[in-house]
């Protein structure tokens, strides 16, 4: 199957960010456009996680309805399974961040796969409907937050299991936007304008943070993601075969989340045992450089590796129009 390399670079930027936004948290130094934002306010680094919201978005629908033509009913089940397991490696990697004092009980993955689990019960739905519900959806957990839930919510990460409801609505609103792009760049450009404009509205009514999951900072953060894969989707039609970099990052995004996890418990392990807070800057920026070139390395290999296997497995024909 041909790859969608806009999809495959928007990816591969994700995943770059966030590992090294990860691996140099609570690093003293680290430039503050890095650092979340504890409250109120929007950083660069609180961007990044709804990039892979939006990523999640651009292939969701098709990629259910097509399943769903091929075995029915079964479509849900599978998806299902998908994202109930996000919600179990999410507790695991929580679980585990306990050994480098950074126990979390609720974590991206959690809040992945919560949006997800939600997101399936409309996807189905058209446009005008999804975004009828999302909308609902997000409106409905900011008047709980406002009166119940901000003191649950700014205790965990991502907003804990109730800012989930939050995120679920980002993923939603998020397909919303996704059918626009596909229709073109003109519907693309009124996508991305009226999602501005509502979180523009919104700000004056609620804070942008990331911390409490609020209106304003889902609306703002889906225009952003929009605007960077408009971006980069006009590149990738002027440069379709220079793959590149980032590409290789986008094949295989959940596996690199997963390892720079692990990579990035691994360096924080010896601090953490010898009770060195805060970590030093040095050694902390030169072991997430290693980490990046690390994964970078894998990401290119695996990367042409398949490509490689996928032209010895093509029929004769099409290696000779290869």
């Amino acid at each position: 199957m041909k790859r969608h390399i806009a999809l495959d670079r928007f990816r591969g930027m994700a995943i770059i960010l966030m590992v090294a936004g990860n691996a140099l948290t609570d690093v003293p130094g680290t430039p503050r456009f890095m650092q979340h934002t504890p409250d109120i306010g929007l950083s660069f680094a609180d961007t990044i996680a709804p990039l892979f919201v939006f990523a999640i978005a651009l292939s969701y629908r098709s990629s259910f309805i097509n399943l769903y033509q091929l075995i029915k009913g079964k479509a849900f089940t599978q998806y299902a399974y998908r994202y109930f397991a996000l919600i179990g490696l999410g507790a695991i990697f929580s679980a585990g961040g306990a050994l480098v004092d950074q126990y979390t009980a609720w974590g991206v993955l959690q809040s992945l796969g919560v949006a997800g689990l939600l997101t399936l019960l409309v996807i189905s739905f058209p446009s005008s409907v999804r975004l009828a519900i999302g909308l609902l959806l997000l409106a409905s957990y900011q008047i709980l937050l406002d009166r119940f839930l901000l003191q649950e919510v700014l205790a965990s990460p991502h907003g804990g299991i109730f800012g989930s409801l939050s995120w679920s609505a980002m993923l939603i609103l998020s397909t919303v936007l996704v059918d626009c792009v596909k229709k073109g760049s003109r519907h693309t450009l009124i996508g991305i304008i009226t999602t501005a404009a509502l979180a523009a509205l919104s700000a004056f009514i609620v804070p942008i943070s990331k911390n409490r999951v609020s209106m304003s900072y889902v609306l703002l953060t889906i225009a952003v993601s929009g605007t960077w894969y408009a971006a980069i989707r006009a590149l990738s039609v002027r440069f379709p075969r220079q793959h590149g970099y980032l590409a290789c990052w986008g094949v295989n995004p959940l596996l690199f989340y997963v390892a720079h996890l692990f990579l990035v418990g691994l360096v924080q392990l010896p601090f953490a045992l010898l009770h060195i807070d805060p970590r030093p800057l040095i050694p902390s920026y030169l072991c997430a450089a290693a980490i990046v070139l690390l994964l970078g390395l894998v990401a290119r290999h695996l990367y042409f590796k398949r490509g490689s296997d996928e032209a010895q497995s093509a029929p004769p024909a099409a290696q000779a129009h290869a």
